[in-house]
């Protein structure tokens, strides 16, 4: 699972280079409109500077209501999907598989990554674009039960395979990587973070 998620991820940055022959970006049109991404319901955000360029088709919908806390308007901008630095988020209802991240809690880097599930992707009241989120519980307590525990290295731990209800702000840039989610029981999932490098990573700009 984990080698077919990279082979996608690296054909994904290879059609979107400036470099890519013109004939391989129409195959890129084809896929996007297969899985779901296209220009009608993904913002693009510079990846440099926390900048969302508004598009045309946005249409500002009613606040759901476990979106209050975070949105004191009556109405906010919901999107299907994201792309921000070549990668696409997605809301779970959309596609699982996109709405799976791994952040930083409350934007603090001293804390470990945990991984969670993207319900809304929304316009919050500074106009900036960001990730209402269901956590993911670990299970046990430090690493007790836990068989990856023993293998420091390979960064697979086991969480309860329910999200939980209540919502946490996410922004973009506390996003560390996607991660792969095999549900080993009914109560038990393994969670393998994607983040391409070592634990030494070179944390993002807050």
């Amino acid at each position: 699972m984990l080698c077919s998620y990279l082979k996608g991820a690296k054909l994904r940055a290879w059609l979107s280079r400036p470099d890519c022959p013109q004939a391989v970006k129409e195959c890129k049109v084809l896929l996007d409109q297969a899985y779901g991404v296209n220009g009608d319901d993904t913002t693009v955000i510079d990846p440099l500077e926390e900048y969302v360029r508004p598009l045309d088709t946005a249409r500002a919908t009613n606040m759901p209501p476990d979106l209050r806390e975070f949105v004191h308007l009556r109405r906010t901008v919901l999107r299907a999907h994201l792309r921000h630095a070549g990668v696409v988020f997605s809301r779970s209802s959309t596609n699982v598989g996109n709405s799976q991240i791994m952040f930083y809690p409350s934007g603090d880097q001293s804390l470990r990554a945990v991984p969670g599930l993207i319900k809304y992707i929304f316009e919050g009241d500074d106009g900036s674009m960001a990730f209402a989120v269901q956590w993911r519980e670990a299970l046990g307590r430090n690493g007790e039960g836990d068989p990856f525990a023993a293998y420091p290295h390979f960064p697979a731990k086991l969480y309860s395979a329910r999200a939980s209800e209540k919502l946490e702000k996410v922004k973009i840039l506390w996003v560390v990587s996607h991660y792969a989610c095999w549900a080993i029981s009914e109560e038990e999932v393994v969670v393998l973070s994607l983040c391409r490098v070592s634990s030494c990573i070179s944390k993002p700009r807050l």
